[in-house]
């Protein structure tokens, strides 16, 4: 190696020796959200089905997903995400309603209040299932996951309703 070289290798290591030293940050975890850790344990779903939509004309809607959540514990849960893998994205709709963004996230941050019912149907709030997979949704039933605050989650089986014609 010629000297030149030599000299710069040898003023970097010296400038990288004279750093002080890193510390990684110790981060303690986060606490957990009272009453939260299991919100699972609180939550019934039911009445869960997909409804594959009637090809009309040119027309392409989208599958629909339609539950009933159930809170029968005494703290209000929240609902942070809806996941399946028969779609690539399942977003909030309303049937009568001027769909925005706000719609679209709904059930990214839905509160299920205490020894509550909430119904998500046909006739009002439910999901549309964006990015169908075609061979998920011609099973029989397919798998939904509701993930909770505080990290905790449930997955049904969701029966796949055709489409009537």
């Amino acid at each position: 190696m010629k000297p030149r070289y030599q000299a710069i290798l040898a003023s970097t290591l010296l400038g990288l020796m004279l750093l002080p030293p890193a510390h990684a940050e110790e981060r303690q975890p986060e606490p957990p959200i009272p009453g939260q850790a299991d919100a699972q344990k609180d939550i019934t779903i039911s009445d869960i089905s997909f409804h594959l939509p009637a090809t009309q004309g040119q027309e392409r809607r989208q599958p629909q997903l339609y539950f009933t959540l159930t809170n029968t514990g005494h703290t209000t849960h929240l609902l942070t995400d809806v996941t399946s893998p028969a779609c690539s994205r399942l977003i909030g709709y309303h049937t009568d309603q001027e769909n925005t963004p706000g719609t679209y996230h709904l059930f990214q941050h839905l509160a299920l209040p205490e020894t509550t019912t909430l119904v998500f149907a046909n006739a009002g709030y439910h999901m549309l299932c964006i990015g169908p997979v075609a061979q998920e949704l011609a099973q029989h039933s397919v798998q939904v996951t509701f993930q909770f605050l505080g990290g905790s989650s449930k997955s049904v089986s969701a029966p796949v309703a055709p489409a009537s014609p």
